[in-house]
């Protein structure tokens, strides 16, 4: 569809959502409302979020026209008429506004969803526009896409269950959250980088040589695996601890079996590869947290299998890089 291309769908619709949906259902797991219960909210928390994500994707689109067209880069709000291109935004603006409002009176979550909105225009429009700022563009995506919304995950769901913010919880998340954005946006700047040094960008990974970084992107993902080591010790779920070892193999089967290059953040230019720990965020602790649910819990297996609905593609290609292992145990 040509709005789905327009917003970007595909660029976030599995790879972002998930890992935060993750963060909903633990903090929903933890307290003594069953997950069924806190449906309806997790679902206003989905509508909220992709709502803020189409606007960050309209809104980048529509900044980076000139950019784009100096390196010869598709933009797709470049088709738009002028005169309508920020309609879409507006629209964007008006419908995040309501579902502020709806937060209200839960103060801290209205404050962490109003922060992206915020981070993102800032990131995107001129005159600030700090993309083009060097690391505060980084800081500013990671913060947009992952930080303030994985907090606000924890925020709204202790609200609306009655039980207060588990703040060894709230914080790793927040740490890991901020490593696993920086990964995101530099891995997206890096590849990107050709395309930026013709454009005359001045973005993080324009002004570093990928081999001066390497030792940077190794603190950032030791860092980061501290983060989601204490989370999951916060949260004290067995079987995410177990379906990290399932993800393990997966990394292995592609590693070893499909000869893809595991990266941390700067990819491989022509080869296959797999971003280290990205499918066990999207895929492996989100269905262990179902799973759990489930298994404990009356109708939970309904949200299992409507956040297998909503997110299918992730799912199905893990399992299918994973068959190789067994295949080769034979």
């Amino acid at each position: 569809m040509k709005f789905l291309r327009i917003i970007r769908s595909a660029e976030w619709w599995e790879y972002k959502l998930p890992p935060l949906l993750a963060i909903g259902y633990a903090t929903a797991l933890n307290s003594d409302a069953p997950l069924t219960a806190t449906l309806p909210h997790l679902l206003f928390l989905l509508l909220s979020l992709i709502v803020g994500a189409i606007y960050v994707s309209i809104i980048n689109d529509v900044t980076d026209i000139k950019v784009d067209a100096a390196s010869n880069k598709k933009n797709r709000m470049a088709a738009v008429n002028p005169a309508i291109r920020w309609i879409f935004p507006a629209i964007s603006l008006f419908a995040g506004g309501l579902c502020a409002y709806h937060l209200y009176p839960d103060q801290l979550s209205v404050v962490l969803y109003l922060i992206p909105w915020i981070s993102f225009s800032l990131y995107s429009i001129p005159p600030v526009r700090l993309k083009n700022r060097g690391i505060w563009g980084v800081f500013a995506d990671a913060c947009g896409s992952h930080v303030f919304t994985s907090l606000l995950m924890i925020s709204s769901i202790s609200f609306v269950t009655q039980q207060n913010i588990d703040w060894l919880w709230f914080i790793s998340t927040g740490i890991w959250a901020l490593c696993y954005g920086m990964r995101g946006i530099l891995w997206h700047q890096f590849y990107d980088r050709k395309n930026d040094i013709q454009a005359n960008m001045n973005t993080y990974a324009v002004k570093i040589e990928p081999e001066d970084f390497r030792k940077k992107e190794i603190l950032i993902f030791l860092t980061e695996i501290l983060a989601i080591v204490t989370m999951l010790f916060a949260i004290q779920q067995i079987l995410a601890v177990a379906f990290l070892l399932l993800y393990l193999l997966v990394a292995f089967s592609r590693s070893k079996r499909l000869f893809y290059t595991p990266v941390l953040i700067i990819a491989p230019e022509g080869k296959p590869y797999h971003i280290l720990m990205a499918d066990f965020y999207q895929v492996f602790l989100p269905l262990s947290l179902l799973i759990t649910a489930a298994a404990t819990q009356p109708y939970a297996w309904i949200i299992l299998i409507v956040h297998f609905i909503l997110f299918p593609q992730k799912t199905l290609t893990a399992l299918k890089d994973l068959k190789p292992l067994f295949l080769s145990a034979k």
